[in-house]
């Protein structure tokens, strides 16, 4: 590691260490958790940051209110359905071929997924998501789409380059 990478994961550790410090209440019997996780957090920052800037300011602040809002809509449409009556459900597992590159951008989407209303993902391999829907009714691949576009966006790749794979319900 170079001068400079010594000095970024110096500097990168000790922010980690002050945030787990904020989050603790300063306290100190807690390091003993906070020290390893500050270290595996800096190492896994600076190797993000190794391979280029991978994240889009522009995407970001789109994605934000994006993401709170189909969070809400989660929310409001899964609270919905266990408080009606008869808890209107039409299971599926449906699989979606993800355009994105493998590495972080994929599995963001893959965790992200879930905000969705109704959705859970299952699993993600070879470029596929697997996703449990609470109603095979709803346009989940589109929102798929959509919010694939939004991830695309956040980490600054431009996605009419990707091969498309084709969707199987």
């Amino acid at each position: 590691m170079s001068k400079a990478g010594k000095y970024r994961f110096a500097l990168q550790f000790l922010l980690m260490a002050l945030l787990w410090l904020v989050l603790t209440g300063g306290d100190l019997r807690t390091w003993w958790f906070g020290l390893p996780a500050a270290l595996a957090g800096s190492w896994i920052r600076i190797r993000l940051l190794q391979e280029g800037r991978w994240w889009s300011i522009k995407g970001l602040v789109r994605f934000i209110p994006f993401f709170i809002r189909q969070s809400l809509e989660g929310g409001v449409d899964v609270a919905g359905r266990a408080l009606h009556p008869h808890m209107p459900l039409k299971p599926e597992v449906i699989h979606y071929s993800v355009r994105l590159p493998g590495g972080p951008a994929s599995v963001f989407l893959a965790a992200v997924t879930s905000l969705l209303p109704g959705t859970l993902t299952t699993e993600l391999k070879d470029g596929h998501l697997l996703v449990h829907v609470l109603d095979a009714g709803m346009p989940v691949m589109e929102k798929l789409r959509t919010l694939e576009e939004r991830v695309a966006a956040l980490f600054d790749i431009d996605l009419s380059r990707e091969t498309r794979k084709e969707d199987t319900p």
